[in-house]
């Protein structure tokens, strides 16, 4: 999904909790203003009592079998008064979310029948509405919610299964991200240690080096498989935590790498931010692993919908159709927030990676 209609979809997600309020209103318009059948104090009345209720009970999901019990009875008596409260009684099928799985059947099965109570012109039944549709009307609107009801229960069961081996890959993504990142950079520091001694240089920074690295990488690994936030995260905002990342990185590899941020900083999605510094772990230990590289570059930039996060090196550089499972790991964690990874780079001409992903608000 692109970023902009992310951004819509997300707007139209925020308004659903204000839809059942929206068409009480007007259907209470709509009934007093035009339907003459009735008295308006009574139909005011009650529909203060719907209002009531929708504002005491709507957002308590313990409590959600008695507030659907509750609603379809008051929608019922609304239907009495007009069978223009039918744009309301739409909202019994927006209400069984916090219900547990066929439970959301007898729901549904009632609103049915109250939708069709509706355009079959109200209770009582009048002539002019040809009362005989009636029962044509209910088992119609029955029949079409069941079918989105059963529908939509497949569809939450193929989310689950989609979200274990979501969970399976975001592990492997993490096991990727952590171990394998720290076991380059402390076999980085072997070497240079086995460089020093041949020389006859002292070793024991690098070795020492070594072990600091290893014992973060183990406590982070046991982290990331509990699916807690990197403790960059926890003790810095994004900014920080990628620009304490970037020095750490150089003063280990010895390698000059610059931070720098444009735009306004603000607060993203968790999920977001990990993929951002996640992102920029894994250019870094590519760079210290295959690209010996002099420098290296990171900007992080905060636009009006899209953070973007842009690494670039002055090293050897590669073939940008080989992707090795680190570029597939990050393309993966990119795309998974539903944002875009581009990677340029030539042999002999260093290489860009810039990962663009959607500015959603924490």
């Amino acid at each position: 999904m692109s970023s902009t209609a992310d951004i819509w979809y997300r707007r139209l997600e925020s308004s659903v909790p204000w839809l059942p309020y929206i068409m009480l209103v007007l259907s209470t318009l709509a009934a007093t203003l035009i339907d003459g059948r009735t008295a308006p104090e009574p139909t005011l009345a009650l529909s203060a009592v719907t209002l009531v209720w929708l504002i005491a009970l709507k957002d308590r999901p313990r409590l959600a079998p008695v507030y659907v019990a509750g609603l379809l009875v008051l929608c019922a008596a609304l239907t009495t008064r007009s069978p223009l409260y039918g744009f309301f009684v739409f909202i019994g099928y927006l209400s069984v979310d916090h219900l547990p799985g066929w439970w959301k059947a007898p729901p549904i099965v009632v609103t049915g029948v109250l939708s069709g109570l509706c355009q079959a012109g109200g209770w009582p039944l009048q002539d002019y509405a040809m009362p005989a549709l009636f029962p044509a009307l209910a088992v119609v609107n029955v029949v079409i919610a069941s079918t989105m009801f059963a529908v939509s229960m497949r569809i939450e069961e193929r989310e689950r299964e989609q979200g274990v081996m979501q969970e399976r890959q975001r592990a492997a993504r993490e096991i990727h991200d952590t171990i394998a990142q720290g076991l380059a950079g402390v076999v980085a520091q072997l070497e240079a240690a086995a460089h020093a001694r041949a020389r006859g240089a002292d070793d024991e920074g690098h070795l020492h080096a070594a072990t600091q690295l290893a014992r973060e990488s183990l406590a982070e690994a046991r982290r990331s498989v509990r699916a807690i936030t990197p403790h960059e995260l926890e003790q810095a905002r994004l900014p920080e935590a990628i620009e304490k990342v970037t020095t750490s990185w150089s003063q280990t590899n010895h390698v000059q790498a610059q931070f720098t941020t444009t735009g306004t900083p603000r607060p993203i999605h968790p999920e977001v931010e990990v993929t951002l510094l996640r992102a920029a772990q894994e250019a870094l230990t590519n760079v210290a692993r295959h690209a010996r590289a002099s420098r290296v570059g990171l900007t992080l930039s905060y636009m009006e919908d899209v953070v973007t996060l842009d690494v670039r090196d002055d090293g050897i550089g590669f073939d940008a159709d080989t992707n090795g499972y680190g570029l597939t790991g990050m393309r993966q964690r990119v795309t998974g927030v539903g944002g875009e990874l581009a990677v340029e780079s030539a042999p002999g001409e260093g290489t860009a990676i810039s990962a663009s992903v959607p500015a959603v608000p924490a």
